[in-house]
């Protein structure tokens, strides 16, 4: 069995753990640490600037679907990092600087927190070069989705998509039930339609 591998999760106190499902490249992406506001190129600043502008719209509109209060606090390490919290649900927010200079991929993560439990946890994440307002509001959504009971001190598990699966059907079966639904059409009379007389 091979070890765990850590995800760079911009909370300490939350250990995330790369789980199955997840990409070589991805896999490698998550550990790594982004290059922080300071040290962004300014063709990356305007590049990536757009994707926290579209954060905080996303996280505008999950606090009025939710009815909670959005915050935002400034970081160095991130472009944004945002909370909407209250009515037993918190969600944060945060979008990662690029990786390396000369290209503009970046992490957008979500955490979703139910204050009413013990440890109820979910943790989403997306990386591309830049995000719409929707794709960061259906994230926040989704780790609201992953949300799972995390015993004291356990890690956070990251799941990935799983290949998709091919199944070959029975030729056989498909063609013995076709004709048995075209005859059981052809013996129902229409609704409305009197039975032939015989």
């Amino acid at each position: 069995m091979s070890a765990q591998k850590y995800a760079n999760f911009p909370e300490r106190e939350l250990k995330v753990v790369i789980g199955a499902h997840i990409s070589a490249t991805t896999s490698r992406l998550l550990s790594k640490l982004s290059i922080g506001t300071y040290e962004m190129t300014v063709g990356q600043q305007e590049k990536v600037a757009g994707s926290a502008e579209q954060g905080r719209f996303a996280i505008n509109n999950l606090a009025r679907e939710l009815q909670l209060s959005a915050t935002a606090k400034e970081s160095r390490d991130y472009l944004c990092d945002y909370t909407a919290e209250g009515n037993g649900h918190k969600f944060q927010l945060w979008i990662s600087t690029p990786f390396e200079s000369g290209q503009t991929n970046h992490l957008v993560w979500a955490k979703y927190t139910d204050t009413t439990a013990a440890r109820k946890i979910g943790v989403a994440f997306r990386l591309a070069t830049s995000f719409n307002s929707e794709e960061i509001f259906n994230l926040l959504k989704q780790s609201q989705k992953n949300a799972v009971d995390l015993k004291e001190d356990e890690p956070y598990p990251l799941k990935g998509n799983p290949p998709p699966r091919f199944t070959k059907k029975a030729p056989a079966a498909d063609a013995a039930a076709k004709p048995a639904e075209g005859e059981a059409a052809a013996a129902a009379p229409a609704d409305g339609a009197a039975p032939a007389a015989e």
